[in-house]
């Protein structure tokens, strides 16, 4: 059993550094005629036919795919119900991030009549910081402070980065300027949160943090 959490574990941390990698190779590949940053999004480097295709999509999927067990390590050392909120949500935006390299740009040129792009991208960014925050409040009850401060803050960069974009921007939501720009700070984001807590889990053997109250614990009268 040891064996399989510290797999798992180590599964939270490769699956966010694989995805992250696979994006940041894809823009260094990238000819300009497929992405920049000033006036693509970080899908077309996914687009069916663009240069980057396996190198973007592969990496999203594998990482996705390999990320996935880390989701029943932390739902294993929960220690509350919103915890396990939060890591149901974590497993949702994990399974949009696999959608979005199945359901690649222009997809429907391979198959399906209907994009679900679209879908699977506002999942991962949707979801993503409602998954930090509602763990957060879970870490914070469970008394676990850093883990729950971080895991605010890693959500907060969410909503500051897309606001920040479209003040920059002037509020033109029909425009692709920059908008990679706030898609890799969100990306991330998301899997820095996914390093933090699998680095938390990762420093506690037994799944609970120091100082923490288990649930099921009762309190003993000192004599």
């Amino acid at each position: 059993m040891a064996d399989r959490k510290r797999i798992a574990t180590n599964c939270g941390i490769a699956g966010a550094l694989v995805s992250l990698g696979a994006i940041l190779l894809a823009t260094v590949l990238a000819p300009p005629e497929t992405f920049t940053w000033q006036g693509r999004a970080l899908s077309d480097m996914g687009r069916y036919g663009a240069p980057t295709f396996p190198v973007f999509n592969g990496g999203l999927i594998l990482g996705g795919l390999v990320g996935l067990p880390f989701a029943w390590r932390l739902w294993i050392a929960s220690r509350n119900v919103l915890e396990r909120a939060g890591i149901a949500l974590l497993a949702i935006a994990i399974a949009g991030q696999i959608g979005v390299g199945i359901f690649f740009l222009e997809h429907t040129a391979v198959y399906l009549e209907t994009s679900l792009h679209g879908v699977a991208a506002l999942t991962v960014f949707g979801i993503a910081p409602f998954a930090s925050w509602v763990y957060g409040t879970g870490a914070a009850l469970a008394g676990d402070g850093r883990l729950a401060v971080a895991s605010f803050w890693f959500g907060n960069v969410h909503p500051v980065v897309w606001l920040g974009w479209l003040f920059a921007i002037g509020g033109a939501l029909d425009t692709g300027t920059w908008f990679a720009v706030p898609e890799f700070v969100a990306a991330v984001a998301f899997g820095g949160w996914i390093l933090s807590l699998a680095v938390a889990v990762r420093r506690r053997p037994d799944g609970e943090p120091a100082g923490a109250r288990n649930d099921n614990e009762l309190d003993v009268p000192s004599r």
